[in-house]
């Protein structure tokens, strides 16, 4: 018999009695009431994948501890794949595809994300399949399925001589697994046959995996079982085998062939969810949809982002319109990264059914919250069997345009679907566009886009809830950013549907990385003016006025600021003598180099008054003192002591003068008598500032 294939056991791993530590799988139902009816009791993160399953697990210490969370992709005990002549797959196929995802995840991880356990390796240094496995849900313990007969561990088939002369389909070109008992076999020359689920067009010699459960009662009650099969052992074995037959709900089948796994660290979100949080949806909005589809996986995956505080603040600028940017920025950084992960494969030979598919993409978020907001530092990875689906480069394989197609999908999905639309609406929409630029030769998708061709389009799409987004709202400056997004997914869908265009990877890349660039620079401009609603002509006047005026306060404050060594406070006294030297000859002013900031009582200010200069209508104050109440000073050197000023600067700030202030209220300031409510202000000379006063 060719049966020769190396062969281990995970049971070693999960049996926590004596271990350091051990693998244990996540449950999908938490009610052990719930856990007992399901017929796989496990965790599914997701099964979009034709040939495995990936589920959750953690690697926990003898104490109980999780060490680390991971995701596990098992191999399926039934493939989801038609019978297709044009495509035919086989036993073997599948085989090399575990041996290539294999070789491919450990080599690109050789740091990162894949565990791999020693019973895993062959000794060629492959992937070594496991036993297969059975799981008893009341006692939790794992067995491998014996032989209802012998008590011995029951294997799969791979002598295809065998198989053809009982009528059944060969290993190596069909996709049928069969388990049968080597040593009843090899000794009697009969054993029985089973397979995870019959089909119509079975021998009626075959049996199912129930058959199985069942007929392992036999085991139950004698002696037979070599120590690895528990139900004899079990007091509750008369209700499992008995009248009742409660074995077929008790037990559950975790692999009932050989299984291939990878283990890998756990992602955060799937790619799907991560979308939708990037676009503005909460938690519990994506749990309640979540819930309603019956993903347990992923609301298990969002409540461990929950139980971490990792959404408290995902963005820089959730309050502020510059949010547009900022979603824009991170959806096209997501399909950046994304194009990055398969742009490698789009020459290579792929299976229709085992194509590329979003829901089997992931993204991996910081565990711990660090400087940059949650949604700003992630990456981007594919968990699948599929795409590594290789042959030989010869007919017939899928041209790159399978995947541009994809891509492109992927990139309106991504852009457009959100809480109020599908993606059944923007393919409706793009279906549209097509026939439209398909009609039309002086059309465009760029003019559809612009002249607002179906609401579909429309960049408020971008947010989850599209409609209550008026603080977040799509500045004027920004539609041509919007344009150019929607223009590099159009250009994938275009090459992938048109001979005549031909798409450039590194063009596509050099358009994409300049648009990235530009809606940053956008972002996080100093004064962010991009965008906000044009202001009033006198406004605007104003405006710039202000601008003028505090560039040039920065630029004397730069200026000024190295002059300024130490503080004073003076006594009365003190500052009565100040005061008789506050106008100074130049060389009065460097013998005595007057560099303080002096604080001055009420009545010093009454006493001296009348050394303050009036401040001028036209001129500039340079110091403005400011009371708590309405009764404001202001004091400033005289006109002649101002240095020249530049003509347009002055010319602008007259009508800004004249709508800041009331001739009335001017007047009152500047002659009004000091009073007793002004308190002591805080007057700052230099020593150039003295030297002038000379």
């Amino acid at each position: 018999m060719k049966n020769n294939i190396e062969i281990h056991s995970l049971r070693p791993y999960l049996e926590p009695d004596g271990a350091k530590f051990y693998l244990k799988f996540s449950w999908c139902y938490e009610n052990a009431t719930a856990q007992g009816k399901s017929r796989f009791p496990f965790l599914v993160i997701n099964e979009s994948d034709p040939l495995a399953r990936l589920i959750e697990a953690q690697f926990v210490s003898d104490a109980g501890s999780e060490i680390r969370r991971v995701f596990i992709l098992l191999q399926n005990d039934e493939y989801l794949l038609p019978r297709d002549e044009l495509w035919p797959v086989n036993n073997k196929d599948i085989d090399q595809w575990w041996q290539r995802a294999f070789s491919s995840y450990s080599r690109k991880n050789q740091n990162s994300s894949v565990v791999v356990l020693a019973d895993q390796i062959s000794k060629d240094g492959g992937l070594s399949p496991l036993q297969p496995l059975f799981f008893c849900k009341p006692k939790q313990i794992f067995f491998h399925p014996p032989c209802p007969k012998c008590g011995f561990s029951l294997q799969q088939c791979y002598d295809d001589d065998i198989l053809i002369s009982l009528g059944f389909q060969p290993y190596s070109t069909s996709l049928k697994r069969y388990l049968f008992c080597p040593s009843c076999f090899g000794s009697a020359g009969k054993s029985d046959f089973y397979v995870f689920a019959l089909e119509s067009s079975d021998p009626p010699i075959l049996k199912d995996r129930w058959d199985l459960i069942r007929e392992c009662g036999l085991l139950a009650e004698g002696k037979n079982h070599l120590g690895q099969f528990p139900c004899p052992e079990c007091a509750n074995r008369h209700e499992c085998y008995g009248s009742d037959g409660l074995a077929v709900t008790t037990i559950a089948p975790f692999s009932f062939y050989p299984f291939f796994m990878l283990i890998f660290e756990a992602m955060s979100v799937n790619a799907v969810d991560f979308l939708s949080l990037v676009s503005g949806a909460s938690l519990e909005d994506l749990e309640s949809h979540l819930g309603e589809k019956q993903q347990l996986g992923r609301i298990s995956c969002l409540k461990a982002l929950r139980r971490n505080g990792l959404v408290k603040a995902p963005f820089l600028f959730d309050s502020d319109e510059r949010c547009f940017l900022e979603v824009l920025y991170l959806k096209l950084s997501f399909l950046g990264e994304l194009m990055r992960t398969i742009l490698h494969r789009l020459d290579v030979h792929k299976y229709p059914d085992m194509g590329l598919s979003i829901d089997r993409v992931w993204v991996k978020l910081p565990d711990q919250g660090g400087l940059l907001p949650l949604f700003w530092n992630f990456k981007v990875d594919l968990i699948d069997i599929g795409g590594n689906a290789v042959k030989t480069p010869f007919f017939p394989k899928l041209p790159p345009s399978h995947s541009l197609h994809f891509l492109g999908l992927v990139w309106f999905y991504t852009l457009l679907v959100n809480k109020k639309q599908g993606v059944s609406e923007v393919y409706v929409a793009l279906g549209e566009a097509i026939e439209e630029v398909a009609s039309n030769n002086d059309s465009t998708f760029e003019n559809l886009i612009n002249n607002g061709f179906n609401r579909a389009f429309f960049p408020e799409n971008i947010f989850w809830n599209p409609e209550g987004q008026k603080e977040k709202s799509v500045g004027k400056n920004w539609g041509h950013l919007w344009e150019e997004s929607m223009g590099l997914g159009w250009s994938l869908l275009r090459g992938s549907l048109s001979q005549d265009f031909q798409w450039s990877k590194d063009e596509f890349w050099q358009k994409l990385e300049s648009l990235r660039e530009e809606i940053k620079d956008n972002l996080f401009q100093q004064s962010p003016t991009v965008g906000q609603a044009e202001p009033a002509p006198e406004n605007k006047a104003i405006h710039e006025v202000l601008v003028r005026i505090m560039n040039k306060w920065r630029t004397d404050f730069e200026a000024e600021k190295d002059e300024l060594e130490k503080t004073v406070v003076l006594s009365k006294e003190a500052a009565e003598e100040l005061d008789k030297t506050v106008v100074l000859s130049p060389q009065e002013a460097e013998e005595q180099e007057i560099q303080e900031t002096v604080i001055l009582s009420p009545e010093d200010f009454r006493k001296d008054a009348s050394h303050l200069a009036r401040v001028e209508e036209d001129d500039i104050p340079e110091t403005v003192v400011i009371a708590p109440s309405d009764k404001t000073r202001a004091f400033s050197r005289s006109s002649e002591e101002l240095p020249p000023r530049d003509v347009a600067f002055e010319k602008e700030e007259g009508p800004l003068r004249q709508k800041l202030q009331k001739p009335e209220d001017d007047k009152k300031r500047i002659d009004g008598p000091a009073s007793d409510d002004f308190l002591a202000e805080t007057v700052i000379l230099s020593p150039d500032k003295t030297k002038d006063k000379g």
